[in-house]
């Protein structure tokens, strides 16, 4: 009884990752990235759908809990988000922004910041995950999980 049970819950584990699709700001904000990695010779991300879902983790609890830090009050800092949900890296960057509507305005902000920007195109962080809220008073949580794995 315990196989088919098991069959059943990998396929359901196989079908969600390959459903796992971005669409809208988050896809926008992915290909922001990845141009300007190409523009400085370094190769693009992939989206990790792992680092995806917990990215959006973390600014559904920037949004509920109207805060701006990257200490999470449920997971901890972004290493040990990733640590907790059993998502593997090697080493970890994270860029949080507040305000911001578009992918363009937050990626224009991240550029503009020398900490941010270096993680954008930091050659060693091979996949991302983006995270995106919006409150009921139009504030927008952006999350972006940078890994190498």
């Amino acid at each position: 009884m315990r196989k088919p049970l098991m069959m059943i819950l990998l396929i359901f584990i196989s079908l969600t990752a390959f459903a796992y699709e971005y669409h809208g700001p988050e896809s926008e904000l992915i290909e922001l990235i990845n141009s300007e990695r190409d523009a400085k010779g370094i190769p693009p991300i992939a989206l990790n759908w792992e680092v995806s879902r917990l990215a959006r983790y973390k600014s559904e609890e920037m949004k509920t809990h109207q805060m701006f830090t990257h200490e999470s009050l449920l997971y901890g800092d972004p290493s040990e988000l990733l640590i907790r949900f059993h998502v593997p890296f090697n080493k970890i960057g994270a860029n949080i922004a507040m305000g911001h509507e578009t992918p363009k305005e937050v990626f224009d902000s991240w550029l503009n910041s020398s900490g941010h920007k270096a993680n954008i195109v930091n050659p060693s962080f091979t996949s991302a995950g983006v995270g995106l809220s919006c409150d009921d008073n139009g504030i927008y949580y952006w999350t972006l999980i940078l890994v190498q794995e």
